[in-house]
């Protein structure tokens, strides 16, 4: 395997700040980084600044203060976003704190110890509400595009917070490339997630899923013990917020 320093660094934008020309704040802003931007570290850091490159490939130095190193995904986020915009089928949600805690603890632990090997996985996308799970099933099939998932609402354990989709971050945009140069890594994404008790799907490479989780089990409401106020209060305005087909399971 590659040595780690063949990896990005990653750092996160914590407080909206700007990217200068140089190091200090005399110098030119060339634009604002907003909250939660990633970028690159392109350089060696000194006096306060860290020479980086933002997604639209523009470099330049933002104060060390307002960067925080990035391990991809593992950071769970200091509050829920309980009014996510479900109704929106091209919005992804990568709210770790949605996920069950059942799955949550290994799909963090499973970044973790993928980001201390130097292989930049992140969660890309975790609970997902049924609107967007149907508008996948339709690509290839009621509208055009190539098929992008063999099931429809509540037939994925996506709705339930028992599954996530885990991509790489590579050069500060998330990247499904599985070329020769990044096969090994996704090879290690699924022992990795194995050793911590989850399983991926035949043709569905970045999906990883709680091993033991029973569908029928799910959609006749026996749902997970250790359910806490994050996961319940997002899933169960999903459930109730539903009115399509397939019908969404049971709520006891």
């Amino acid at each position: 395997m590659s040595e780690a320093s063949a990896y990005p660094v990653l750092y996160r934008v914590v407080a909206t700040t700007e990217l200068r020309d140089g190091p200090g704040e005399d110098q030119k802003a060339i634009r604002t980084l907003p909250i939660d931007q990633v970028l690159v570290l392109v350089g060696e850091a000194a006096d306060g600044w860290v020479p980086v490159e933002a997604p639209s490939g523009q470099k330049g130095f933002a104060p060390s203060a307002m960067l925080r190193r990035q391990v991809a995904g593992a950071k769970a986020p200091s509050h829920v976003t309980e009014t996510f915009p479900w109704r929106n089928v091209d919005r992804v949600n990568r709210e770790p704190k949605m996920l069950h805690p059942a799955f949550r603890e290994r799909a963090l632990r499973t970044v973790a110890r993928l980001n201390e090997e130097g292989i930049p996985f992140g969660i890309y996308e975790g609970m997902r509400g049924p609107w967007r799970q149907n508008h996948l099933y339709g690509s290839g099939r009621s509208r055009p595009g190539r098929i992008l998932t063999p099931v429809r609402a509540f037939e994925s354990l996506h709705q339930y917070g028992l599954a996530a989709d885990f991509v790489l971050a590579l050069e500060g945009r998330w990247s499904w490339d599985a070329e020769e140069g990044q096969a090994h890594m996704w090879d290690r994404l699924h022992q990795v997630g194995a050793a911590e008790g989850l399983v991926s799907k035949p043709g569905e490479t970045p999906h990883l899923q709680l091993a033991d989780a029973d569908l029928a089990e799910l959609n006749a409401g026996r749902l997970p013990p250790g359910g806490d106020r994050a996961w319940t209060t997002a899933f169960t305005w999903m459930v109730e917020s539903w009115d399509g087909k397939p019908a969404g399971p049971k709520l006891k």
